[in-house]
């Protein structure tokens, strides 16, 4: 599955595409990072990850082809 992840790492939120290792972006306020992820997975029409700051999935939303509009 291709998603966007918000995760945090190195005291800083962060947003990848899951099973990769660079960042699309870098954020100190979580909100911020889970917005830009937001953008991030709308754009690539992707679903979107967000993890809690111990790695557990807080929430995932659907901006894939499958996701209802």
């Amino acid at each position: 599955m291709d998603a966007v992840e918000t995760y945090r790492a190195h005291n800083m939120w962060h947003n990848r595409m899951q099973g990769e290792e660079t960042d699309l972006s870098s954020h100190v306020i979580r909100s911020q990072a889970i917005a830009e992820g937001r953008i991030w997975a709308k754009t690539r029409q992707v679903d979107h990850i967000v993890r809690n700051a111990d790695g557990s999935v807080e929430s995932v939303t659907e901006f894939g082809e499958h996701a209802e509009v």
